[in-house]
């Protein structure tokens, strides 16, 4: 139990330093231009090469509901150098309209670029090919449209599915409307997430009424201050989670729990699943530099290794209940971990070099 506190003391000092990277944006009419809501935000303003997720927040702290039945995307504006949110379909941004942000911190995310040579077998189709995403099925992914890099307007919705096709093992984005994805459109994708929990919900007859589903998470129920983000996943084929969702989706506090909703009031189907990244203050990036640091590979099937040029004193590593799984002492400047007994899913890794502590995510496969 002590070395957990420590963990946990550790975790809420570093989020004390640090800027929220999930937060909740609402447009008005000071930040608001035609289709646009201008995002003030200090890492992300003069920073083009930030990349974020985007989820419509219906109500944000129980507060009064807003709906926006519209596709929304990423956009880095040069004249103003802050990023926005707009609707894809160029129409007039109304006020009062929230969004949950979540900002990339590293190498969770990435930009795809829709081109012939990603289409895969239909035009709807355009194949991811990432390290953290390639022959793992249980990768939990995000996206959000994205019209800079070559200015194109993307207003359909987009879903994830595996193919699991011998020999193809990859995540794919498709339109959910199954018409084709523009040529050169842009996305920003995020696996797993930092500083974040993740999880996967699925709709059931359990937990839809009418339009919504509800979801229950030890960071979600009962907190209207929550922040979070979403994605259709269709799945791997064969999966109960195989439905469509040509619905914009958003997400509302009940007033007891969070739910994701369709915006247009259409019944939530059940099957429907979605990937979640979940803000958690006790998980803030830390500032903490171990000279010489690294740690590989991520995710992690087997043995992970972790190095800094001083000698590693001990890794101690935690589920995400905060529960100490591993602990390893050590007087090198190399240490490998055996993950072949744990079960698959995400870990913190808590390593000791001298007088620093650095916190580290781990994703077992």
């Amino acid at each position: 139990m002590k070395t957990i506190l420590t963990f946990l003391v550790v975790l809420w000092t570093a989020f004390a330093f640090a800027q929220p990277h999930m937060f909740v944006h609402t447009s008005n009419p000071g930040n608001i231009t035609s289709a646009v809501t201008y995002i003030d935000h200090p890492d992300l303003n003069n920073n083009p090469t930030a990349k974020i997720i985007v989820t419509h927040n219906w109500n944000p702290s129980n507060g009064t509901g807003v709906y926006n039945d519209k596709k929304t995307g990423a956009f880095y504006s040069i004249t103003e150098n802050k990023w926005c949110v707009f609707n894809e379909d160029n129409s007039s941004m109304q006020p009062d309209v929230s969004f949950n942000i979540y900002i990339a911190q590293g190498t969770e995310a990435f930009t795809h670029v829709s081109n012939a040579g990603n289409q895969g077998s239909s035009t709807a189709y355009t194949i991811l090919n990432d390290p953290a995403l390639n022959g793992n099925p249980n990768a939990i992914a995000l996206l959000t449209t994205y019209w800079n890099p070559n200015g194109v307007y993307n207003d359909q919705n987009y879903g994830f599915w595996y193919d699991d096709t011998a020999g193809t093992n990859h995540w794919i984005i498709y339109a959910e409307d199954l018409t084709s994805i523009p040529t050169d459109a842009a996305f920003f994708v995020v696996v797993e997430g930092e500083g974040v929990q993740n999880m996967r919900h699925q709709a059931d007859v359990g937990n839809i009424t009418n339009n919504w589903t509800t979801i229950s998470h030890p960071l979600l129920d009962g907190n209207p201050d929550a922040v979070f983000v979403a994605s259709h996943n269709w799945g791997v084929t064969g999966d109960t989670s195989n439905v469509v969702l040509d619905k914009t989706i958003g997400v509302w506090y009940t007033g007891s729990n969070w739910a994701i909703y369709t915006e247009d009031q259409s019944a939530m189907p059940v099957g429907a699943t979605f990937d979640l990244l979940i803000y958690d203050p006790t998980l803030g990036t830390e500032d903490v530099v171990i000279e010489g640091f690294d740690f590989y590979p991520n995710p992690v099937k087997d043995i992970v290794t972790i190095k800094a040029n001083e000698a590693i004193s001990m890794v101690t590593v935690f589920n995400v209940l905060g529960q100490q799984v591993l602990a390893m002492e050590g007087d090198s400047n190399k240490m490998d971990i055996d993950f072949s007994a744990q079960a698959s899913g995400t870990y913190f890794a808590s390593v000791t070099v001298g007088e620093a502590v650095k916190t580290v995510k781990l994703v077992k496969l």
